[in-house]
């Protein structure tokens, strides 16, 4: 996968992206565990899209990619991420896919947001991709 690259937020929007946003906004989420089924939930700040996205041994991320994208670029006002996330899914052969490399953004934006709230400058702030197992 290539590595993401693009410019940090503006303060504003950092603190934006840090942030809860209101109920009515959240995006609803799940989670497909077997033999349990989905377990319903929502995704409520760029951190639970972080955590939601997270690869899990055993369970999957239950979020529809397509709304993500508009709900980044509508609710938490990030056109650079939506677009980014928007190529990313494009690209992907799967879900799985799909959901490890918006995984991969979202990682790279929140590190991106929390430098610039933190007032430290984000310089190379891309993630390194996750090695494939070796054998």
């Amino acid at each position: 996968m290539p590595q993401p690259s693009f410019a940090p937020p503006e303060p504003a929007l950092a603190a934006r992206l840090l942030r809860r946003v209101a109920f009515c906004d959240r995006l609803p989420a799940g989670r497909l565990r077997p033999p349990v089924g989905i377990i319903p939930g929502d995704i409520r700040s760029l951190s639970s899209l972080f955590l939601h996205l997270a690869p899990q041994p055993n369970s999957l991320p239950g979020v529809n990619l397509a709304r993500l994208q508009d709900w980044v670029r509508d609710v938490l006002g990030d056109a650079v991420l939506s677009d980014a996330i928007r190529e990313a899914v494009g690209a992907s052969q799967s879900h799985v896919d799909g959901c490890l490399r918006v995984y991969e953004l979202v990682a790279v934006r929140l590190t991106q947001a929390e430098a610039v709230a933190e007032g430290t400058p984000p310089a190379d702030l891309v993630a390194e991709p996750a090695e494939e197992g070796t054998s």
